[in-house]
């Protein structure tokens, strides 16, 4: 009998599948990413479907990863394999001709594909093309939006980003999904290793309590500093109904990065700082300012941080989460950002502390069938945020930098900007995405239209606390000039160009 190969998914990995099976009311674990194409630029766009379809075909040899599906062992005595598939492009490609629209209806139209789960029974990703887009403001006058949907089983937003490089001919961008085939273990195989698979995971366990008492130790003793337990609860930790709404405010990147090298800061905790101006506008105009802080999930990378033992597969997703501080509770922006600042550096001296990733080990050992079931009991354990408070954080921020504009095109159409999606969480109304290419940084959001149906009044408060920033933290040099512009161009006496919001 001929055996299968494929490559064996990484716990962490195998979590996304796991627990899509076990909350399948939750939003689905679905990367999104748009690439904007101006084809206006050039003699030769892609205009149809066919063509379409032989420009990502003629690249999938480039992209390992897209030409795999899972493969389930029995009962789950193990993890599920990535082995070789078919690529159907009816069912990954999908062309669509949008014509002349708004900004808002393009803007639903992109928010929509974030709703919908993929299918893992076929390499789990979808491309989707909108050509012969016009009458958007903040566009360029005829372009194409290339989205890319990727099941976060596959990679990370790090990988993602580079499976897109790949697609859109970058020669330097690195494979995803190149890995060695090993077997792909039969149910007595499976069932018999089980024991062992056991046993290993006994020393993790010993080893993630001992780190859980160390640092309790090292809390005491002023080492780290864990984040606050509770967060006042908003008018966007209640998961919200309806469909979710897609907004987004461009910066220039060389601006963030003046006021960044300015006050000694991060380009993370400038754009975390301009989130916690937003909010606190956006509530205090609805006479909702909680009585404290709220704070954001950040996602951290972890590659290349820590090795991988013989014998374990690599996860494809290496982050860890952060739970920083945003200091809504303060109107003054430089300092805030000061605030956003020690509480993000204090977050990742307790992420980077050795104890802090042993608490984790036992999901890296944990058999496929363990890791279920602690997964299923996990969310029946788990309490629902109750009464004026909510655990840990209000929102989320990702930060994915996508790297170089030079070099990225579909067809003869040069690439002109990205733009990201975050994970949908199914307590947060409203969570953030960060993506910049070449000089320009989009900050990006969705948000169930049931606690913020005036996405277009968040936009514009999200660009004026970055034009405050700006104002009072960019060196003298690059500060505005009589025009109202800085140096980069950026029209601050015009909100809204600044936050790429044009009435309609």
């Amino acid at each position: 009998m001929t055996r299968t190969h494929g490559v064996r998914l990484a716990p962490r990995d195998a979590l996304h599948v796991f627990t899509s099976e076990a909350n399948p009311e939750d939003p689905p674990a679905v990367m999104l990413s748009f690439y904007v194409f101006d084809t206006e630029q050039d003699a030769n766009p892609v205009r149809t479907n066919a063509e379409a379809v032989a420009w990502f075909l003629d690249r999938l040899e480039r992209t390992p990863a897209l030409r795999r599906r899972l493969h389930r062992v029995p009962a789950d005595l193990d993890y599920p394999y990535w082995v070789e598939a078919d690529v159907d492009p009816e069912h990954h490609i999908r062309f669509t001709r949008v014509g002349h629209t708004s900004r808002s209806e393009l803007h639903r139209r992109l928010a929509s594909m974030k709703e919908d789960p993929l299918d893992l029974t076929r390499p789990p990703w979808e491309v989707h093309v909108l050509t012969d887009i016009s009458g958007v403001d903040d566009l360029p006058a005829a372009s194409t939006i290339v989205a890319l949907r990727i099941h976060h089983s596959l990679t990370d937003g790090l990988g993602a980003a580079e499976i897109a490089r790949a697609l859109f001919d970058d020669p330097g961008a690195k494979p995803v999904g190149a890995e060695a085939l090993s077997s792909v273990p039969g149910v007595v195989r499976a069932a018999s290793a089980l024991p062992f698979k056991f046993a290993r995971m006994v020393p993790a366990v010993l080893a993630a309590l001992r780190a859980r008492k160390a640092l309790t130790t090292l809390t005491a003793a002023g080492t780290i500093t864990p984040p606050a337990p509770c967060r006042p609860r908003t008018r966007f930790d209640t998961g919200g109904s309806g469909p979710r709404q897609f907004g987004r405010v461009r910066m220039d990147l060389r601006d963030v990065r003046a006021v960044a090298r300015s006050t000694g800061t991060s380009v993370n905790d400038v754009i975390l700082s301009v989130v916690s101006g937003g909010l606190h506008s956006y509530l205090e105009h609805h006479g909702e300012i909680p009585p404290a802080s709220l704070a954001a999930i950040v996602p951290r990378s972890t590659r290349g941080k820590s090795g991988v033992e013989a014998g374990k597969t690599r996860a494809a997703n290496e982050v860890t989460l952060m739970y920083v501080d945003l200091h809504t509770d303060h109107d003054d922006p430089l300092e805030r950002l000061r605030l956003v600042r020690e509480s993000s550096n204090l977050e990742k001296q307790r992420v980077a502390h050795p104890e802090t990733a042993a608490t984790t080990a036992p999901i890296d050992a944990s058999p496929a069938v363990d890791l279920k079931v602690s997964i299923r009991r996990a969310r029946n354990r788990k309490p629902e945020s109750s009464g004026d408070v909510v655990a840990l954080a209000n929102t989320a921020v990702t930060n994915v930098p996508r790297g170089r504009v030079e070099g990225l095109r579909f067809g003869d159409s040069p690439v002109v900007e990205a733009l990201g999606t975050p994970m949908l969480s199914r307590t947060s109304a409203l969570v953030h995405s960060v993506t910049s290419l070449g000089n320009t940084l989009n900050l990006t959001f969705l948000v169930s239209v049931s606690s913020m149906p005036d996405p277009e009044d968040y936009e514009r408060r999200l660009a004026s606390a970055f034009e405050d920033l700006y104002r009072a933290g960019a060196p003298a040099g690059d500060q505005v000039d009589s025009r109202g512009c800085s140096p980069s161009g950026t029209m601050w006496h015009r909100p809204p160009r600044a936050s790429g919001y044009l009435e309609e």
